[in-house]
């Protein structure tokens, strides 16, 4: 089975659209700049920004191919027709609660990070070195899988059951995460160029129902996707 290439950016641009990993990189960004004092040193800005992205990257993209393997495992094995109605059927659940938290938000399940999980990576942000940058990529993206995990386990699926040779898969999710990571890379060059932090913040408050909305969406269209194919 051949993979969509127009698709799959899709789905990897709307997974990276997340409120979870947005929303941190806003926050880590500020806090060097507000509270680091490095509001003029943009070369360290940009550096510290690039290794932080740099995490997220290969913590994802490892992720994404730990996930493959137990995909294809269970694809090929006498499990493959539960499987996938299992996937789809948990897909589908995600994308409905983040388009209920479109419209009703104080209800109490969400998918997002914890307050917990927030706390230790603010805690982190104090001690922010290059090797504790890697550390908080690293942990953003552990502490965000309920937000940003749900659609990349489909896309992950759907690469499994296309039978491709290992290669083709590796270079599959090298582009996808290449495309997640965008926005990150975006916000990075924005806010190294001066914008403010309050800005960036007002602009993730805005936006951030619309992410849901459209993350809420791809994750429904892939699970019912998955599940009757």
């Amino acid at each position: 089975m051949e993979i969509n290439i127009p698709l799959l950016s899709v789905a990897a641009l709307t997974n990276g659209l997340n409120p979870c990993g947005i929303g941190m990189m806003i926050t880590f960004l500020g806090y060097l700049i507000v509270f680091g004092g490095r509001s003029k040193d943009k070369n360290y800005i940009l550096k510290t920004g690039a290794i932080y992205i740099l995490a997220v990257f290969l913590t994802y993209l490892m992720t994404g191919l730990l996930f493959y393997g137990v995909a294809y495992y269970f694809q090929h094995w006498w499990f493959a027709r539960v499987f996938k109605y299992f996937v789809g059927g948990a897909l589908i659940i995600a994308g409905i609660i983040q388009l209920k938290d479109v419209f009703c938000l104080d209800s109490p399940i969400h998918l997002q990070m914890s307050s917990k999980g927030f706390e230790k990576l603010t805690k982190l942000m104090t001690k922010a070195s290059f090797g504790v940058t890697a550390l908080i990529g690293f942990l953003t993206t552990i502490f965000s899988t309920p937000c940003m995990l749900p659609l990349y386990i489909g896309t992950t699926a759907v690469i499994a059951r296309s039978g491709l040779p290992m290669a083709k898969v590796l270079g599959f999710f090298l582009y996808y995460n290449l495309i997640f990571i965008l926005p990150l890379v975006v916000i990075l060059v924005i806010m190294a160029g001066g914008k403010q932090i309050i800005n960036m913040k007002e602009w993730q408050h805005k936006n951030t129902k619309w992410m849901r909305l459209i993350l809420g969406v791809a994750l429904v269209a892939v699970g019912f996707w998955i599940a009757i194919k």
